[in-house]
């Protein structure tokens, strides 16, 4: 989302594991509320969602990430930045290590939460400073809540950041750039499977749930370059 006319964008400051870890369960704790209050169509909560982006960089040579010998400070700085960039100025961006970026959004609506992917992959596959550094982009996203009731302990925050990992691990192909999100399917609402029992059964067998409806996957085309 662009600034308006004459005005820069403002970036809140770039956040670390340490602030995710106060910030997160707040954040949820919220989304869970409007959910209960709203109702558990998408519709009538589409102002609830907020989206987990986990963004995971290695090298196509080994499979490691440069030491800041190597440059890798400043190829992490990069891609946090084009991170920072596809999100927009209300939304968090952090760092969880030097080969590990975060961007959490709000108010997100579910169908379009691809687009933020969409933009920061584009913009990352068009990197000359990624290419050249021979870089792996693996994007995985998570558009929460994902069920209803959405009872997920908020101090557990990190099991959505562990499916997140899950879902950036799931293209093992040779394409460079690539992601993939999870979010709620046609069947969550009639289903009613809560999120403490949803999750875990995620992070075992999410393909199951993709094809009872109950979950769906977006996965990321790139936008042609221009």
């Amino acid at each position: 989302m662009s600034s308006p006319a004459g005005q820069e964008r403002v970036h809140l400051p770039r956040a670390n594991a340490g602030f995710f870890d106060t910030f997160m369960p707040f954040e949820i704790r919220l989304a869970q509320r409007r959910a209960m209050i709203w109702g558990s169509g998408v519709d009538d909560v589409m102002h609830a969602f907020i989206g987990l982006y986990l963004v995971r960089l290695t090298r196509q040579t080994d499979g490691g990430f440069p030491g800041a010998a190597e440059g890798g400070t400043e190829l992490g700085d990069h891609v946090y930045d084009l991170l920072r960039n596809a999100l927009r100025d209300s939304d968090i961006a952090g760092s969880l290590s030097p080969d590990s970026h975060l961007g959490v959004a709000r108010d997100v609506y579910p169908e379009r939460a691809n687009v933020i992917a969409q933009r920061f992959l584009t913009a990352a596959a068009s990197s000359a400073l990624v290419s050249g550094a021979d870089l792996v982009v693996r994007l995985g996203y998570v558009i929460y809540p994902l069920s209803t009731p959405p009872d997920h302990p908020v101090d557990q925050w990190h099991t959505l950041l562990a499916l997140a990992h899950q879902l950036s691990c799931r293209d093992t192909s040779s394409n460079p750039v690539s992601g993939i999100g999870m979010l709620r399917g046609v069947k969550t609402a009639a289903v009613g499977i809560p999120e403490t029992d949803l999750i875990p059964l995620a992070l075992q067998d999410p393909e199951a749930l993709v094809r009872a409806g109950v979950l769906q996957l977006q996965r990321i085309n790139l936008l042609p370059r221009m």
